[in-house]
C-alpha cells in the first residue's frame, strides 16, 4: 500500500481537527482589511472615497486572478527539497505567512502616497491567496475519510465565525479604550492582529496532516510530458491550460454549477440587503440589527447541527434541505413586504428578525454541503490524472468569488440605476418601480438560484457510496494495479464522474498538460 493510500486512509484525531481551527481563526487579519480598510482610509488618512474604491478594487481583481498561481505552486511543491522535506501545504503556508505579514503591516502605514497604497493592496491581495488557497484545500489533503471531512469543514467554518465574533468584540472595546479618531487606534489594532494572526497561522501550519510525496502528489512528471524542464513562458501558459481543463470533468462541471447558483444569491442578497430594508420594508437596518449577536451564536449551533446532518444524509440531501428552507423563508420575507403597508412597524421589524435570523439555518446546510461536496471534487480528478490536485481546485473556487462579487456589484449599481435609484433619497422618495424591483431581486434572485441548485444536485452523482468506489480505484491504481482489471460497476462509476471513457482516466489525457496525447 501506497504512502499516500495510508495517510489519506488514516482518522484524524481531534487535536489535529482542532489545531486545524487555528488556521481559519487566523483569518481575523483579513476580517480587519475587508472591515476597516475603507474607513481608515477615508476617515483619519482623508483619501477620497472614489480613489479608495478604486484601488481595492484592482487590489481584489488581481488578487483573484493570482490565486490559481498560488494553488498551481502549492499542488507543485512537491518538485523541491523544500516542499519534500516540509511538506507541500505547509511549506506553502509557511512561504505565504511571512509575506503575508509584511504587506499586512505595510496595508496601515499612515500618511503615505496614494500610489503607495495601491502598490501595497495589489501586492497584499496577491500574497493572501497562498494562505486561504491551502486551508481550503486541506479537508480534501487530509483524509479521505467522509465523517473526518464533515467535521473539518464544520471546524473551519466555527473557525472563522469564531474569528469574526471575536474580532467584532475586541474592536468594540479598543475603540472605546483608544477612541476612533486619528489613525493611531486603526493601526494599534491591525497591529495586534497582525502578531495573533501570524502565530496562530504558523501554530496550525506545523500541525496539519497532508499527503507524502509519492508518484500522485509529484505533478512536475505530467508537467514536463516528454520535455526536461518546463520554462517560465510554458508554467504561464499551464496555470491557463489547467485553470480552464478541468471543465472537461463531468462532476466539476455540476459541481460549479450549484456554486455559483448559491454563491450569486447570497451576493446579491447581501448587496442590496440594507436597501431591501430601507425602502421595501421601510425600516431602517439599526432596527433589525439587535439580532446580530444572537445570530452569530445560532450559527455556530448550525454549524453543528449540518455537520451531523451532512454526516448523515450526504452532501446533496443536505444541500436540498437547507434549499427548501431557505426558499420558504423568503416567500415568507416577500409576502411580509407585500403586506408591510397595512402592518404595525414593530410586528414588520419582529417577524423580518425572525426570519432572517432562521435564514442563518438554511444559509448554513447550503454553504456547509457545497463545501463538504467540493472536498470530494479532487477525488474525481485522482481518477482522471492520477495527481492529488487539491490546490486547484481551491483557487479556482477562490477566484470565482472575486469574479461573482465583482459581477454581481456592478449589475446591481447597473439595474438601479436603470430603473431610477435615487442615491440620498429617504423612504418616501423612491419610486414604486425602484421598491418592486428591490423586492424581486431580493427575494427572485435567492428563490429561483436556490432552486437552480436544487436541480443541479440530481446531476451530481458525487455521493458517499460513488465516492468510496472512486477512492478503492485510485488505491488500486496507485498500488500498481492494472486498469484492465476493472470491475464492470467501478468503470461505470469513473465514467459518470468523470464524463469520459474509463481509458481515457488515470493521466491517460491532456486535463494537466496540453501537450499530452494521453
Amino acid at each position: 500500500m501506497s504512502a499516500s493510500t495510508q495517510a489519506a486512509g488514516r482518522k484524524l484525531s481531534w487535536v489535529t481537527k482542532l489545531t486545524y481551527a487555528l488556521l481559519p481563526l487566523s483569518f481575523t487579519m483579513s476580517t480587519m482589511v475587508m472591515t476597516w480598510q475603507m474607513i481608515y482610509y477615508t476617515q483619519p488618512l482623508a483619501i477620497s472615497i472614489g480613489i479608495v474604491t478604486t484601488l481595492l478594487a484592482v487590489g481584489k481583481a488581481i488578487g483573484g486572478f493570482i490565486t490559481p498561481i498560488w494553488g498551481y505552486i502549492s499542488d507543485r511543491m512537491y518538485s523541491t527539497s523544500f516542499g519534500r522535506k516540509i511538506g507541500r501545504r505547509k511549506g506553502t503556508l509557511l512561504i505565504a505567512a511571512p509575506l503575508n505579514l509584511i504587506f499586512y503591516v505595510l496595508l496601515w502605514v499612515p500618511s503615505m502616497p496614494v500610489w503607495y497604497y495601491l502598490v501595497i493592496n495589489v501586492i497584499y491581495y496577491g500574497v493572501y491567496p497562498g494562505i486561504n488557497t491551502v486551508v481550503y484545500s486541506l479537508p480534501s489533503e487530509m483524509t479521505d475519510d467522509s465523517k473526518d471531512r464533515a467535521q473539518l469543514v464544520a471546524v473551519q467554518q466555527i473557525g472563522g465565525g469564531v474569528g469574526g465574533f471575536a474580532l467584532s468584540m475586541l474592536n468594540a472595546y479598543l475603540f472605546k479604550v483608544w477612541g476612533s479618531t486619528g489613525w493611531e487606534p486603526y493601526f494599534k489594532i491591525a497591529m495586534i492582529y497582525a502578531v495573533a494572526g501570524t502565530v496562530l497561522l504558523v501554530i496550525g501550519a506545523m500541525c496539519i496532516k497532508e499527503r507524502p510525496y509519492d508518484e500522485t502528489t509529484d505533478i512536475s512528471s505530467a508537467d514536463k510530458g516528454d520535455a526536461e524542464k518546463v520554462g517560465f513562458f510554458g508554467r504561464l501558459v499551464s496555470v491557463f491550460w489547467n485553470f480552464l481543463s478541468v471543465l472537461r470533468i463531468k462532476t466539476f462541471r455540476n459541481y460549479l454549477g450549484i456554486f455559483l447558483s448559491q454563491m450569486t444569491f447570497r451576493t446579491v442578497r447581501g448587496q442590496i440587503n440594507a436597501y431591501f430594508i430601507m425602502f421595501v420594508l421601510l425600516l431602517t437596518p439599526a432596527e433589525v440589527s439587535l439580532s446580530t449577536g444572537f445570530s452569530f451564536l445560532f450559527g455556530m449551533v448550525c454549524v453543528v447541527i449540518w455537520a451531523a446532518i451532512i454526516t448523515k444524509l450526504g452532501g446533496m440531501r443536505a444541500y436540498r434541505i437547507g434549499s427548501w428552507f431557505t426558499i420558504a423563508l423568503f416567500v415568507g420575507i416577500y409576502i411580509l413586504a407585500l403586506t408591510v403597508s397595512s402592518l404595525p412597524k414593530a410586528t414588520v421589524t419582529l417577524v423580518f428578525t425572525i426570519l432572517i435570523t432562521l435564514f442563518t439555518l438554511g444559509n448554513s446546510g447550503i454553504v456547509n454541503a457545497q463545501t463538504y461536496v467540493q472536498s470530494f471534487v479532487p477525488d474525481v480528478d485522482e481518477l482522471v490524472t492520477g495527481k492529488r490536485r487539491e490546490g486547484q481546485y481551491a483557487g479556482i473556487q477562490s477566484t470565482l468569488e472575486v469574479i461573482v462579487n465583482t459581477v454581481v456589484t456592478i449589475l446591481v449599481g447597473v439595474i438601479l440605476q436603470a430603473v431610477g435609484f435615487k442615491s440620498g433619497a429617504d423612504v418616501t422618495t423612491q419610486s414604486p418601480t425602484v421598491v418592486t424591483v428591490l423586492l424581486y431581486m431580493y427575494c427572485g434572485t435567492v428563490v429561483v438560484l436556490a432552486l437552480v441548485g436544487i436541480l443541479l444536485t440530481y446531476r451530481m452523482h458525487l455521493n458517499e457510496h460513488t465516492h468510496d468506489v472512486l477512492v478503492a480505484e485510485s488505491a488500486r491504481l496507485r498500488n500498481g494495479g492494472s486498469m484492465a482489471d476493472v470491475t464492470e460497476e467501478t468503470r461505470k462509476v469513473v465514467e459518470d464522474l468523470a464524463g469520459m471513457p474509463y481509458e481515457k482516466c488515470w493521466g491517460h489525457n491532456n486535463v494537466i498538460n496540453a501537450t499530452h496525447k494521453g
